[in-house]
């Protein structure tokens, strides 16, 4: 995950960074299942997210703030490594019920 996590840094948050995320995170399913719950949340956070603008014009101001919010959510997940069942379910309910916006 903190491949994902290098490559999200690196995105300026355009419309296809988050269709790319999506991709990205279901192929990495394979390499680390340990992680797929997780992964499956965040790929569909940002494929809702894309599929919302989709055709639409997206402003830098909310293209931010969604990029913000779901690095967030990535670096918390990677930050997880030594973390609690507990803390982990929390973090995958918090991405659960997330929107990007």
């Amino acid at each position: 995950m903190n491949e994902l996590l290098n490559w999200l840094l690196q995105q300026k948050g355009s419309l296809r960074t988050y269709v790319e995320f999506q991709d990205r995170a279901l192929a990495l399913r394979a390499t680390e299942p340990e992680h797929a719950a997780l992964l499956r949340l965040l790929a569909d956070l940002a494929g809702r997210f894309a599929d919302a603008y989709h055709g639409q014009p997206l402003s830098a101001e909310v293209a931010g703030r969604a990029l913000d919010q779901l690095t967030e959510l990535l670096e918390k997940a990677v930050g997880q490594g030594c973390a609690g069942p507990s803390d982990h379910l929390a973090l995958l309910n918090r991405i659960g019920t997330s929107e990007l916006a």
